[in-house]
């Protein structure tokens, strides 16, 4: 038999055989439980779409045996929800196979170094605005611009001379699309769509998503951006930092996330259960009672009815 070592993960289970293969449990439906595969990318645990469900434990019993498990340490984050594309082809990658299930490809981006070469090194003089250092680059209908402190944005047609625009990150190999903002630009669709033909092809990265679901692994916790994580790690606040250099010299002091405040997902689907039930209970409560009470009333008219007779 194959030795596997099983980790706890929020209220999923967590399997890794001696080959590092990956695979994940939970509970689901009554006395049902659901799996399928993972894979690691960067610092963030895929969940990948369950393919089998079968006989397992209760609720109560599957979590109190999750509660003997370690915790996951080996990711920062897991993502139950996503959809990841190749840059080159914008095609869903498909990842159920194995030579695919890490998806451990590096990423090429490098600061301040062009990947291009030939006729594609000329075209970044054209587009690269020598005053703030910026540079935009192609992906599909995106625009992809690296500021000139390293940070990265997106840019896309939304429709009526308006663009949509948010912020970008890179996570292992495949570049993330924050939830954008649509502004008035007065920018047309046939301009901008002009503008990207003239880009380099993105190549920072071999995929990019633009539709995903992150957790915190320690807490559960929906992580609201991963771009800003990071940037917490970049800054040291000290006493000696002050707020307004020109109003106040107070010191900053940066007090730790509470994670716990966050309300998973699944907690979210299992208060909504609940009251779903309680609702269904009431109201077949009522129906009951109406019942009930038209019943003793036809009772009392009919010996009224006969005691008049």
């Amino acid at each position: 038999m194959m030795q596997t070592i099983a980790y706890k993960l929020s209220e999923y289970k967590i399997i890794e055989n001696v080959y590092g293969d990956l695979v994940w449990e939970c509970h689901f439906g009554l006395g049902t439980l659901k799996n399928g595969k993972c894979f690691i990318n960067g610092d963030i645990l895929y969940l990948m779409p369950g393919v089998n469900a079968g006989p397992g434990f209760l609720k109560g019993e599957f979590l109190d045996h999750l509660k003997k498990l370690p915790k996951w340490e080996k990711t920062k984050y897991y993502c139950t929800s996503y959809k990841i594309y190749e840059c080159k082809t914008g095609r869903i990658k498909p990842l159920l196979e194995r030579s695919d299930n890490r998806l451990q490809e590096e990423t090429i981006f490098r600061e301040k170094e062009s990947i291009q070469t030939g006729v594609t090194k000329n075209r970044y003089k054209s587009i690269e605005t020598y005053k703030s250092g910026d540079i935009s680059y192609k992906l599909k209908q995106h625009e992809i611009i690296k500021k000139s402190n390293g940070q990265l944005f997106w840019k896309s047609y939304s429709g009526l001379d308006s663009l949509n625009e948010g912020r970008c990150f890179i996570n292992g190999s495949i570049l993330f699309l924050e939830q954008g903002e649509t502004k008035r630009t007065g920018i047309r669709k046939g301009e901008f769509l002009q503008k990207l033909i003239h880009l380099p092809d993105w190549e920072g990265t071999k995929y990019f998503c633009k539709s995903y679901a992150i957790y915190y692994s320690d807490t559960g916790g929906i992580c609201r951006s991963l771009g800003k994580d990071k940037e917490l790690k970049k800054k040291v606040y000290t006493k000696n930092d002050s707020i307004n250099n020109k109003t106040n010299r107070i010191g900053i002091k940066l007090e730790p996330i509470l994670l716990n405040r966050i309300i998973s997902k699944d907690k979210l689907n299992i208060f909504f259960n609940v009251c779903k039930i309680l609702v269904i209970l009431i109201l077949k409560l009522l129906v009951g009672c109406f019942k009930l009470i038209r019943k003793v009333t036809r009772a009392i008219f009919g010996k009224l009815t006969r005691f008049r007779g």
